[in-house]
């Protein structure tokens, strides 16, 4: 009875076939892993340079008169930006001729995965200034 049991284990240790589902398997999480991090690396980026276009429009927009006060400005960057992030906090001032619009986003409005949510926990903030024209 134990010649059978023996033969069978020593077959067992000498096959090597299912050795490369083993290692994919142990390194499928860090792979994933770090697609994620680039996938919502990508996000931010992207997010990053809507946000500052949209600041550059509104600032122009104040600059050449279709907007009138510092808070039609802010109404516009927290709704346009709000459409792709939802806590979105908005600044504008005029000051020596300069409009100036401050935009903070935090950071986890932006990504796609929340896998490294923990990482992302802080605010992206985007500026911009614009001379306005009388």
């Amino acid at each position: 009875m134990i010649g059978p049991i023996v033969k069978r284990l020593r077959r067992f240790r000498r096959q090597d076939e299912g050795t490369a589902t083993i290692e994919t398997l142990l390194w499928l999480p860090v792979m994933l892993a770090f697609v994620a991090l680039a996938a919502d690396a990508a996000f931010v980026f992207f997010g990053q340079n809507q946000a500052y276009r949209i600041v550059q429009d509104a600032n122009r927009s104040l600059s050449v008169g279709r907007f009138q006060t510092e808070a039609q400005v802010e109404k516009y960057l927290t709704d346009t930006i709000g459409a792709f992030a939802k806590h979105v906090t908005a600044e504008t001032t005029i000051q020596s001729g300069m409009v100036t619009s401050v935009v903070k986003i935090p950071v986890n409005d932006l990504i796609a995965t929340n896998m490294i949510s923990s990482l992302m926990n802080f605010d992206l903030t985007v500026g911009g200034t614009q001379f306005v024209e009388y």
